[in-house]
């Protein structure tokens, strides 16, 4: 497969938003693709989760969304509980769908996958993945105030779209960040560090897992 990237979706970022990726799951502890599998969270992951949730307790958060996985739900649940907010879910914001590698150990074929280089069997694209999370977190976004509660892969689609100021090149578990955008960029605020953070090294630079 190509490496060349297909035109862009269409997706406005136009007002600061709230992301978060999922508290540590059993499957990033034991180094294994998780992508669609709708794995637990760790002990550590519920840990986590809470922490965030303490974290981001004094922020002005109207609305949460979430993937539906229940690793990010659970981990939206810890925060809505601070905020007296229901928990929404877009099928749109799921993880990258590895196909037959799911629930493997991780492998040296990630950077590729990264690149748009490797299509998974029985999976989805680079490309396609992030033609279906840019604009579902840009639908999210639209709303002020939203916490986004998902994945470390559409981090690193959004990364690939726009320069992250500071970058985070490897998205930890239950990093809480305020995003505000502008044009070609993402002014990026850590809110807090994260709780019992691990070096899982899941992104682009460092190719292991997602």
């Amino acid at each position: 497969m190509s490496a060349e990237p297909p035109a862009t979706p269409e997706a406005r970022f136009d007002i600061p938003f709230f992301f978060l990726r999922h508290g540590e799951t059993v499957f990033n502890r034991e180094r294994l693709f998780q992508g669609q599998k709708d794995t637990e969270l760790s002990a550590l992951g519920h840990q986590q989760a809470a922490k965030a949730g303490e974290a981001m307790a004094d922020q002005r958060i109207d609305r949460i969304v979430s993937s539906p996985l229940s690793r990010a739900r659970l981990t939206a649940e810890a925060v809505a509980a601070h905020h007296g907010l229901p928990v929404e879910t877009d099928d749109d914001l799921m993880e990258c769908h590895l196909g037959i590698h799911q629930g493997e150990p991780y492998a040296p074929w990630m950077p590729e996958y990264w690149r748009g280089a490797f299509h998974p069997e029985g999976g989805e694209s680079f490309w396609q993945f992030r033609a279906r999370t840019w604009p579902a977190m840009a639908r999210a976004a639209a709303v002020p105030n939203t916490l986004i509660v998902a994945h470390g892969g559409l981090w690193y689609g959004a990364r690939s779209l726009v320069r992250m100021e500071p970058d985070i090149p490897s998205m930890p578990n239950c990093l809480p960040l305020r995003i505000r955008p502008e044009p070609g960029r993402w002014q990026v605020e850590r809110l807090a560090e994260p709780y019992g953070a691990t070096e899982q090294r899941f992104g682009p630079s460092a190719g292991q897992g997602a």
